[in-house]
């Protein structure tokens, strides 16, 4: 990568998070003894803690930055576990290909799952219930099912020859299959807040996430020249440049949170709750060493 594409790149998370207001943080700590609960509970839950441990330590840096504003400690525990359960099936997708392509059908079945971490998924996933309600639970069952059919789509299109201007929503396509961003959309709101107060902000918040999420994982994927996202994708559909489809995407993002903040400012409660998250969900990304932005010197 050239100097110039870095400093493009920098430019354009930069005038993003200006445009929401968000400060980029630096030097996170995550709470030790949050840390050591999360652990606890995952091996409560027979989880192979050596086999998941650097997904499960994902998961535990998106809750302590993005979930803090949550009140009850076990819901932010709830979170993380399966969060670092949902990771390790992402960056391990082809030791479990067989079993997620089978997932769906086993689970409406009521069979056993090809993998024990699979079987875990579904135990954890009858607990939606006991922290969200019998509405919650229906929305997270199916976006955590279209979150693992997305991982198998993800896989099976890495090597597709995107047309030039001839699929400009499949980019996108590719983005809003996946239900993980329904889920922490969801899971950003208190349990006891009102659907009413909050509901119709849903959308942003989806799109939000997506388009952070790629935003700021672009520079670790042209680093490891992974094209199998939405900007390389949505750059060779439009027939633009990668740091135009980037600039696109950063302004989509901002639009969203921007709207967002709006559509809620008479209900204070779910406005600093959306604004938590979001702000916190940009301290995800540049906790730890994945996604590589503290060589952008942001």
């Amino acid at each position: 990568m050239d100097n110039a594409m870095e400093i493009n790149i920098m430019g354009t998370i930069s005038n993003f998070l200006k445009k929401c207001d968000i400060v980029y943080p630096r030097n996170i700590q995550v709470d030790e003894a949050f840390h050591k609960d999360c652990y606890a509970d995952a091996a409560r839950r027979g989880i192979d803690i050596e086999l998941i441990s650097e997904s499960l330590e994902a998961g535990i840096g998106l809750v302590d930055t993005s979930y803090h504003h949550l009140e009850h400690r076990s819901t932010q525990i709830f979170i993380a576990v399966w969060s670092g359960l949902m990771t390790h099936l992402d960056y391990q997708y082809e030791v479990y290909a067989d079993g997620l392509k089978e997932f769906s059908t086993r689970f409406i079945n009521q069979q056993p799952q090809l993998y024990p971490v699979l079987d875990q998924v579904v135990d954890m996933s009858k607990e939606f219930k006991e922290h969200w309600g019998l509405l919650g639970a229906n929305l997270l069952h199916g976006a955590q099912l279209d979150f693992l059919s997305s991982l198998v789509i993800d896989h099976s299109i890495r090597d597709i020859e995107i047309q030039n201007s001839g699929t400009l929503r499949f980019p996108q396509f590719t983005r809003r299959v996946s239900g993980i961003g329904r889920v922490y959309a969801f899971y950003a709101f208190p349990p006891d807040l009102g659907l009413k107060d909050w509901i119709q902000v849903y959308p942003d918040l989806v799109d939000y996430i997506c388009f952070v999420n790629d935003l700021l994982s672009f520079y670790m994927e042209e680093l490891t020249g992974n094209s199998a996202n939405c900007v390389s994708m949505g750059a060779k559909s439009k027939g633009i440049t990668k740091i135009e489809a980037l600039k696109q995407l950063a302004d989509l993002a901002a639009d969203s949170y921007c709207r967002g903040s709006k559509l809620l400012q008479s209900h204070p409660r779910a406005l600093d709750a959306f604004r938590s998250f979001c702000a916190g969900y940009v301290g995800s990304h540049a906790i730890g060493t994945r996604y590589k932005l503290a060589e952008l010197g942001l």
